[in-house]
């Protein structure tokens, strides 16, 4: 029997392998090529050296560790105490308006504090060229001459007094570093030694190039500033010296203090001081034999021989000369020169505009938007300031309805590169009827005519008939003006096209506010929506005064 199976040993290749499973064979191969995978890899690295380590390597399972471990905090995705956060994406741009840019562009440009270009070289502002060329002969004559004198610039606000006195400072006046005292020209000689006392030195420019650099100290304070009319004098002081020397010499609180200070630096340099806002120093005390006699000694300083001082003076009062100065009508020499801003045209203040606009690679304003707000705001004042602000906030209107029709899914909010949306007449008209105070409901119904008067009647019963809608569509307005006209049998209604060009009309004049919403009921569709802006008492009265118009009041 050993013998038999020994013979099976040595005879194996000749018999055939048993039969074997599936999941045996599977398992079978599976353990061949992990040993030939592991003896692979100990030919090269040994177990000691190794660097792939294993996971009983790592952390040894049986071996309790002698330390306590303690359990880590939740993970941020899972703490119950901190609120998950939305993950943002970046390629998502947020909202941009695109070319709509150019309204922030344009806004800034109407800004009241915008950089002005000055229309020549002289610096003189646009449509103001006569005033500037009063202005630089003025300084040109007394600076030159070494005299003194005084000049008077007055105008009603926003006429661009103190801008235009601003921009012939700085193409006019080139202050000077003096860190070393003095300057040197071209050949590197000494031309002109500075006093380290003062400050504020400037070289003036005359127009005649022949002429050269004159030396000058000049001083901007705006009399708003100061609390009392006394001070004006320290103030003046403190203008033209250093801190070091004002803290070891006494304040200076007279006229003739003031004097004695100019009268060292009168060979050396003119003293040039700009008071903006002057007549403020009338209006703050209630003593105004006070501040008249400030004023007196002021301008009588500037009239002095023997000091190189000019005053020039800005004020709103167009006659402060006669009512307040009327001292100086004692001597006529006294009297300071006067050049006067009057208020600005309609054509000058569109001309400074598109000026402004012109800049820019569009325009967002229609112009007859333009033109309807500088006639409307040259009628009041002239005051290029409010003319300014009445075209950023339409600017602001457009951009806030903009952003209503984004959030409402009118327009995509990716849909940035659809046309500029225009500011027209509309535009500008709802901002006067906002922030306008001097238009009264009475001047507004004066300047309409008969047929919108019936239509303003039928739009203010239409608002009574309903009290708790304050507002209505445009088609429920004409049904309700065709239904009342019919009632009263006295004018022939008015087809749909004419009623809804004088409703737009009637916004112009700032009686009525179209705007877009939704329409009542279950479909909420976009309309447009119609209300009046007028006072019920005024108007009431308004229209009492027409006979015709009576049986509109009653419902």
């Amino acid at each position: 029997m050993m013998e038999i199976i020994t013979n099976n040993n040595n005879n194996n290749d000749e018999i055939p392998p048993l039969p074997q499973t599936p999941r045996k064979s599977k398992r079978l191969r599976d353990r061949d090529i992990n040993n030939k995978l592991n003896s692979s890899i100990s030919s090269y690295i040994s177990p000691e050296n190794s660097p792939i380590k294993t996971k009983k390597q790592k952390l040894n399972i049986k071996q309790k560790p002698s330390f306590k471990i303690n359990k880590l905090p939740p993970s941020p995705e899972k703490s119950p105490f901190k609120k998950p956060t939305r993950n943002i994406d970046s390629s998502v741009k947020k909202l941009e308006f695109g070319t709509r840019s150019l309204y922030s562009r344009t806004k800034s440009l109407l800004q009241r504090s915008s950089i002005l270009t000055p229309n020549d070289q002289q610096g003189s502002l646009l449509t103001r060229e006569t005033q500037c060329r009063g202005i630089v002969n003025f300084l040109d004559d007394n600076i030159i001459n070494h005299k003194s004198n005084s000049l008077y610039i007055t105008g009603p606000p926003g006429t661009g007094k103190t801008a235009q006195l601003e921009t012939l400072i700085k193409y006019k006046f080139l202050p000077i570093d003096i860190s070393e005292q003095f300057i040197q020209n071209e050949n590197h000689n000494i031309v002109n030694k500075f006093n380290p006392i003062l400050v504020n030195n400037n070289y003036y420019h005359p127009s005649d190039p022949k002429i050269g650099a004159q030396r000058v100290n000049i001083a901007s304070i705006n009399c708003i500033a100061i609390k009392e009319p006394s001070q004006i004098f320290q103030r003046i002081y403190e203008s033209f010296v250093t801190e070091n020397y004002e803290n070891e010499h006494k304040m200076i609180k007279t006229m003739l203090q003031l004097q004695t200070f100019m009268e060292q630096f009168s060979k050396e340099t003119t003293f040039v001081v700009i008071l903006d806002e002057m007549d403020k120093l009338v209006r703050m005390t209630s003593n105004d034999t006070h501040a008249t006699r400030i004023i007196f000694e002021l301008f009588m300083l500037a009239r002095l021989p023997h000091i190189n001082f000019i005053l020039i003076g800005i004020a709103n009062s167009l006659d402060m000369k006669d009512k307040f100065l009327s001292r100086l009508n004692l001597r006529q020499d006294l009297l300071p020169k006067t050049i006067v801003f009057n208020p600005y045209s309609a054509d000058e203040m569109f001309d400074i505009v598109m000026n402004k606009i012109n800049t820019l690679e569009d325009n967002v304003f229609n112009p007859m938007a333009i033109k309807f707000a500088t006639k409307k705001c040259s009628g009041n004042t002239g005051d290029l300031r409010r003319l300014l602000d009445i075209l950023r906030h339409s600017i602001e209107l457009v951009e806030l309805t903009d952003m209503i029709e984004r959030k409402r899914g009118t327009i995509p909010n990716n849909d940035n590169d659809q046309p500029i949306k225009k500011i027209g007449l509309q535009h500008i008209a709802k901002v006067f009827s906002t922030i306008s105070n001097s238009s009264s409901t009475k001047s507004r119904i004066e300047k309409i005519n008969m047929q919108q008067k019936i239509i303003l009647c039928s739009l203010v019963q239409r608002e009574k008939t309903d009290i708790f809608q304050s507002c209505c569509t445009l088609d429920d307005a004409f049904s309700y003006y065709f239904k009342l006209l019919n009632s009263k049998n006295v004018f022939k209604p008015m087809n749909r096209n004419e009623f809804l060009e004088i409703c737009n009309a009637l916004e112009t004049c700032g009686l009525v506010e179209i705007s877009t919403g939704r329409s009542p009921g279950k479909t909420r569709h976009m309309v447009k929506l119609i209300k009046t802006t007028v006072d019920d008492k005024e108007f009431t009265r308004e229209i009492s005064k027409t006979d015709i118009l009576k049986n509109f009041l009653t419902l």
